[in-house]
């Protein structure tokens, strides 16, 4: 018995020997991208900060390079700290880089990972953005001209009613875009009950789909063990979620079949004959457009209103770009109307000045997640399969001369540095399908404070303005803190009776009811 377990133990032990050796020939031979140095077990991770973490990783670059590498606890994480890693990566090899992390918690427990931005890459999501792209093409987005044009103009009489709360009228503006765009309903006031409950959904997944801010992102086993110890906290999450997709579809739905529905992405998508092939039934085509109307809205404003934000922020700074950029808007608009959103090829500055405050602080400094599909190699340096992926965009945005100085010529010259386009709606095949409304809600709301107000700092008791220092969330999204600022009325010659707004052909703007809301000092 013993002669014949030797005769078999021998060769096993042999080949058990053999595999590891190669195994540790092959595991030599793999060369990971630099990073910071690493324990057993743990790696690095440590040294990743869970606050502002692009700050610290663009700090890396200079030390280890373009690529850099996380990892620890089963986790491999690749940071790409340069444009062309992101496109040789992600836009190159979509196949590979398209696909999204599990998060475990805001994508599994609360379902966010039904729609577009989180959903895997697969065949539903394919279809959701085929849906994204007919409603919302270059061409297709022309029609929301107006809507965006009213926003506007409604956001100046607001702060002229109501200049103190300058942060909720910016909200409510973009908030209204995205509302009326996305499903034709009304937003009166920034109590709205989308608008509302849209901040507070938004706030819960920015924070959300930061990598490592749960447990169980790190260790997919913990997700039972996370919807048991936080149920309630889980179920208030996938109820906020819900009724952010759900409620506005619901109603819109309604209006469609009562024949009373607005002009609105969602029922021009939910009034055509079905007709979507690819679809097994109506019921799916609805849940699917529930899903795409519920992305736009949900992330649609919260990058606008970040980036106006952070505009206002350059102008109370820099009062010299924000007088250059009037300039512009006087001598090409003139002071009988308000900029409209066919102005923008004819105000060069005003569109430097907008591409420099989306590279000077980018809304979604770390982009979303990628994870790759299967082994890679690239640049010489092998990536698993299973790593996430994170765009700095961040360090992407900062990689020019005197970076962290606001200057807007910088995008007028022959060696301009990267459009910010190219990095601030994402990358390949899941970039933003929603980038051309936002580029124009960005336009028209930032040409329209230009035109109508100066911004200028907070004063003290002895009239001397106060230095702004401002500062920015931790999260997807970071946001301006609230700050303070002021605004003065722009003195112009004409009088009030003679400042007129843009009116449209079919007569309905809200905006021409609105009496004399800028570029004038108050009677």
């Amino acid at each position: 018995m013993s002669s014949s377990l030797l005769l078999i133990g021998a060769p096993l032990v042999s080949l058990v020997t053999v595999w590891f050796w190669l195994s540790g020939v092959h595991s030599v031979q793999r060369r990971y991208p630099n990073g910071p140095p690493g324990w057993p077990i743990i790696g690095n991770l440590l040294h990743l900060s869970l606050n502002h973490p692009w700050l610290r990783l663009a700090e890396w670059k200079p030390i280890y390079g373009n690529l850099l590498y996380m990892y620890g606890m089963g986790n491999n994480i690749l940071v790409l700290n340069d444009i062309k890693a992101v496109n040789d990566l992600l836009e190159k090899k979509g196949a590979i880089y398209s696909h999204r992390p599990a998060f475990m918690v805001v994508g599994e427990l609360m379902e966010l990972g039904k729609s577009m931005p989180l959903r895997p890459y697969d065949s539903l999501w394919k279809l959701q953005r085929k849906i994204a792209h007919v409603a919302l093409s270059p061409e297709a987005v022309k029609k929301y001209h107006l809507v965006q044009e009213d926003a506007a103009a409604l956001l100046n009489k607001s702060l002229c009613d109501d200049p103190k709360a300058f942060c909720d009228q910016i909200r409510l503006a973009a908030g209204r875009i995205i509302v009326s765009v996305t499903y034709g309903l009304p937003v009166d006031s920034y109590q709205n009950e989308y608008i509302t409950h849209a901040e507070k959904t938004m706030d819960l997944i920015t924070k959300a789909t930061m990598p490592g801010a749960y447990l169980a992102d790190i260790f997919p086993a913990f997700k039972s063990i996370h919807a048991w110890l936080f149920s309630r906290q889980v179920q208030a999450g996938k109820r906020m979620i819900l009724d952010l997709v759900s409620r506005p579809f619901d109603r819109v739905k309604e209006q469609v079949a009562a024949g009373i529905a607005l002009p609105s992405l969602t029922s021009h998508l939910l009034s055509e004959s079905y007709q979507w092939d690819e679809f097994t039934n109506q019921e799916e085509y609805e849940e699917a457009v529930k899903w795409v109307s519920g992305a736009l809205f949900g992330a649609g404003a919260e990058t606008t209103y970040s980036t106006v934000l952070t505009c206002i922020i350059a102008m109370v700074q820099h009062p010299d770009k924000q007088s250059r950029a009037q300039d512009e808007i006087d001598t090409v608009v003139g002071a009988h109307r308000l900029p409209t959103i066919n102005d923008k090829d004819s105000l060069p500055y005003v569109g430097a000045l907008i591409k420099e405050t989306m590279r000077w602080y980018p809304a979604l400094p770390l982009s979303i997640a990628r994870k790759t599909a299967q082994d890679d190699i690239y640049d010489g340096y092998y990536i698993p399969a299973g790593t996430t992926v994170l765009p700095n965009v961040w360090s992407i945005a900062n990689d020019c001369d005197s970076s962290r100085d606001f200057i807007p010529e910088r995008f007028l010259n022959a060696n301009a540095p990267t459009d910010p386009a190219t990095y601030a709606f994402g990358f390949g095949r899941r970039v933003c399908p929603g980038r051309y409304l936002a580029d124009n809600s960005v336009f028209i709301m930032v040409a329209t404070l230009l035109a109508a107000f100066d911004i200028s700092p907070e004063i003290d008791s002895n009239r001397i303005s106060k230095p702004l220092r401002p500062q920015f969330s931790t999260g997807l999204v970071s946001y301006p803190q609230h700050f303070r600022w002021r605004w003065l009325y722009y003195n112009c010659k004409h009088s009030p009776t003679s400042i007129q707004i843009p009116t449209h052909k079919n007569g309905d703007s809200h905006a021409r009811n609105l009496l004399a809301l800028c570029r004038t000092a108050p009677n």
